[in-house]
């Protein structure tokens, strides 16, 4: 039985990819002492940008909650190659993205301009994605053990799903 039918199999190539783009791919929560003061970071990462609160304690102006993906390696110096391979997943999050607008915009004339079946390439891209986001996490893990990787384990479930739905029912697309 197959999770998903064939003929919803391009809508969640394209809804899968959105949610993966919009979704938090990670979160961290990190009790640290400051002088005397015990205050608690909670770090949030999506694709393109971060979150960070500080809860017990004001930076004032130094204080940076919102830090675009590209910024990530300069800010934290313990942490740059975890944020390098965010970076890297961060750019190639940007080919099924791209791919998948194509394929919203005209679903009839994406299919017939690939050579392979689009619903799963976008899966073997988000797949893709899913393993540098995993690694990514593991990097970060070492510094910052309490990081839940929620979006990171959508992000290969999607993959998964978009590979292995059958699409042999469909007229013409994975007949040989």
């Amino acid at each position: 039985m197959a999770w998903v039918k064939s003929e919803y199999a391009p809508e969640l190539a394209v809804l899968s990819t959105w949610l993966v783009a919009l979704l938090p791919w990670s979160g961290a929560v990190l009790p640290i002492e400051v002088g005397s003061r015990q205050v608690t970071v909670v770090v949030i990462r999506f694709l393109y940008f971060r979150l960070q609160y500080i809860f017990g304690i004001s930076f004032g102006e130094q204080e940076r909650p919102f830090l675009w993906v590209v910024e990530a390696p300069a800010f934290n110096q313990t942490l740059t190659t975890a944020s390098w391979v965010w970076v890297g997943a961060a750019v190639l999050s940007l080919v099924p993205l791209a791919l998948s607008v194509a394929y919203y915009v005209d679903e009839d004339a994406h299919e017939a301009a690939m050579p392979v079946d689009p619903v799963r390439l976008q899966g073997a891209l988000l797949a893709l994605l899913g393993v540098g986001l995993a690694a990514a996490t593991l990097l970060f893990w070492d510094r910052q053990p309490i990081t839940i990787p929620v979006g990171t384990v959508l992000t290969l479930v999607f993959g998964t799903l978009l590979l292995t739905v059958d699409r042999t029912d469909d007229e013409g697309v994975g007949e040989e």
